[in-house]
């Protein structure tokens, strides 16, 4: 086996153990990924147009909007127009875990490159390309003192003055860029409580709480103008009062102190199939609901309708469909698109889910590629690169030595949700 799987299975071992640990007691927030064998067709892509009748299971929905309030944030939206620094700095699927030995993929003036990470980190939570920041912390995850709720550390480094500064100390479970890249949606463990709340980090330790009850499986809108966020059961640090699904909504705008909470779903008060880390809903703004990764996925809709699991195209059992794993959603094709690792069956690769304008069902899946990348089994969904058209992905069959400085990195290529074909790469 080549020396970029040995490393690459070292990486997914840590992070497969990490999500196997909250089952076991120890020190993780999460559940262990479903052990039921799924079945495949090796490296054949699937393509089937029937749909299935068979009755998708629901979950009873309630709804209580309640407005709360909290000091306004200290600092304002920012837009940088012609900024210096990247438009892209990542460790992709990767997410949170990974050391920063093995550098970074950024993406520059049009153009890839694996880069030393301009700070030492054991967690990366991520990079804002409005601000020019990165969220991340020096150590790595540890048990909190009261419960088996993996927390660590919140710094910021500012890649044009080169300053990091610590913002939160410790108890961090999660945390992302608001679309501003002004502050920080943390996940944040509370110790007294023993439960995990949901902030606003608008520099160091200034906190602003959006819900006391809440989970690390939280996603904006693509606007930034609503978050959304999963209690469920499964995952450590959730309590059985606090399960359901929430959507926050900000009438006057996130600066402001007002916020309305409304409890939309049931969904997450019954155990689910599976769980990774970076699981979070997945926002369909057109069809006004969410999409949750679960054995494949759930569809949540947002006006108090039941959550279901979409009809799949020939009525196989939902079990047997690849789980998306760190998805995306094309919005205007309909398309969810998701990682399945190719350690974990032989399913592994980057799989397109077509469903129906209402996600009522799927209407087709199939794993993308054909030659150059062979079996594709190692191909591993990176992020957009052209929104909703295109998907950046890496071979990991195919490692480029020349120019990417570290062996843990693959050759990067491009794939067509459009054209369905591999597009080339600028650099080549």
């Amino acid at each position: 086996m080549k020396r970029i799987r040995t490393y690459w299975y070292l990486i997914l071992t840590m992070t497969v153990l990490s999500v196997l640990a909250a089952s076991c007691a120890t020190f993780e927030v999460g559940i262990e990924t479903n052990a039921l064998p799924i079945s495949g067709e090796g490296n054949e892509s699937i393509e089937e147009d029937h749909a299935s009748t068979e009755e998708s299971p629901l979950l009873e929905v309630s709804s209580t909007p309640v407005l709360v309030s909290s000091p306004s944030p200290t600092s304002t939206p920012t837009e940088i127009l012609g900024s210096t620094f990247p438009d892209m700095v990542t460790i992709g699927h990767l997410t949170p875990f990974g050391g920063s030995d093995i550098g970074v993929l950024v993406l520059e003036n049009g153009m890839l490159s694996v880069q030393p990470s301009p700070v030492f980190h054991q967690v990366y939570w991520d990079y804002s390309p409005q601000t020019g920041r990165i969220a991340y912390s020096p150590e790595f995850v540890h048990g909190s003192e009261t419960n088996n709720v993996s927390v660590t550390s919140l710094w910021v480094a500012d890649y044009e003055t080169g300053a990091s500064e610590e913002w939160l100390a410790d108890n961090v479970i999660r945390a992302a860029w608001t679309a501003d890249g002004e502050r920080i949606t943390a996940a944040r463990y509370n110790p007294a409580s023993q439960q995990i709340e949901l902030v606003l980090v608008n520099g160091p330790n200034e906190v602003n709480v959006i819900s006391e009850c809440a989970s690390n499986l939280f996603a904006w809108d693509p606007d930034g103008n609503r978050l959304a966020y999963v209690n469920a059961v499964s995952w450590a640090g959730v309590k059985d009062s606090c399960a359901g699904t929430y959507l926050v909504s900000f009438p006057n705008g996130i600066l402001a102190p007002e916020r309305e909470i409304q409890r939309v779903s049931d969904f997450g008060t019954q155990p689910l199939m599976s769980g990774d880390y970076n699981d979070k809903p997945i926002w369909a703004v057109e069809q006004n609901a969410l999409i949750y990764p679960d054995q494949p996925f759930w569809i949540i809709p947002l006006d108090g309708s039941p959550a279901f699991i979409p009809a799949t195209p020939g009525g196989e059992n939902h079990l047997d469909l690849p789980r998306p794993f760190s998805s995306l959603w094309a919005a205007d094709l309909h398309q969810l698109v998701g990682n399945y690792e190719a350690g974990m069956s032989d399913q592994g690769g980057v799989w397109v889910y077509q469903l129906s304008s209402d996600l009522s069902s799927i209407e087709s899946y199939n794993r993308i590629g054909n030659d150059p990348l062979g079996g594709n089994s190692f191909v591993t969904l990176f992020d957009w690169w052209v929104p909703g058209e295109s998907i950046l992905v890496l071979d990991g069959d195919n490692p480029d030595a020349s120019q990417y400085l570290s062996e843990f990195w693959p050759a990067p290529v491009i794939w067509s949700l459009t054209e369905k074909d591999w597009l080339e790469y600028p650099n080549r």
